[in-house]
């Protein structure tokens, strides 16, 4: 078993959002590969304090099998399904993906976990996601958490470009403008189709939305006409989304200090 992280901030009247995450890039630096593994873990109803010690468990297993991906962990503190555990492993290419299979196999890195752990497990979701760093603004060690506001979009069936350019536009528009705030975008890879953007909170009470909503910035960006068709050309390639605040878990989570 593998593990991961989480994203979020919302286009208000589909207004743009804050912060978020875990490795970033800023414009001074290389963006990190665009891979991500991500793991969600239902545990067994009635079971969830043998999974959570167990789990916490395998984590120093792993560490002391030398297990090279950092994987984080995360728990949902706002919106449905309040029993997953999501897990994510950042940051690779696809070949890395192949090696790090092989060092699975020739560490038996995931033997702890099979053993001990998924007998705590009702069912599992495996996904890979893809971070779209060129179009996002994410400052490396600022975007701490540890929480994380992530909205997801479920991507329509047949959409034409018209939505992904609509992003494209809004994005830039938000780097060069100076909008002051920080946000990832990801689109998932395997099971339904979405598309998703992540914002970093250190505490609820920044949580609390800005003074100028990202569509008002915008209004006053491109004026309201032409900012309501960029919105309406976003929201076309869409059916519907969802917002979800994840926290981080420390105690399934490997520290970064420790390497």
């Amino acid at each position: 078993m593998r593990k991961t992280t989480v994203i979020t901030s919302i286009f208000g009247v589909v207004a743009l959002i804050s912060p978020f995450s875990l490795f970033a890039a800023d414009e001074e630096e290389a963006a990190p590969p665009p891979l991500t593994e991500v793991w969600f873990v239902i545990p067994k109803a009635g079971m969830e304090s043998q999974f959570f010690e167990a789990a916490a468990a395998d984590k120093a297993v792993r560490s002391k099998l030398g297990d090279s991906r950092e994987w984080r962990a995360f728990t949902v503190a706002i919106g449905h399904h309040l029993d997953a555990i999501q897990y994510r492993g950042c940051c690779f290419n696809w070949a890395d993906q192949d090696a790090y299979i092989a060092e699975d196999e020739e560490k038996g890195l995931s033997d702890n976990w099979n053993e001990n752990v998924h007998p705590y497990v009702d069912h599992y979701h495996h996904y890979f996601e893809r971070f779209d760093w060129e179009n996002s603004k994410w400052a490396s060690g600022e975007n701490d958490g540890p929480y994380f506001g992530v909205t997801t979009w479920s991507v329509k069936q047949g959409a034409g470009p018209a939505s992904y350019l609509a992003r494209v536009k809004m994005s830039q528009l938000a780097i060069e403008g100076g909008w002051d705030h920080d946000w990832l975008w990801l689109s998932r890879i395997g099971g339904k189709p979405t598309t998703a953007v992540v914002s970093s909170y250190e505490n609820f009470a920044d949580m609390e939305p800005p003074e100028e909503s990202f569509y008002d910035f915008v209004v006053g960006e491109l004026g309201a006409e032409e900012a309501g068709a960029m919105f309406a050309d976003f929201g076309s390639g869409y059916t519907d989304s969802d917002y979800t605040v994840w926290k981080l878990d420390p105690d399934l989570s490997d520290d970064p200090d420790d390497d």
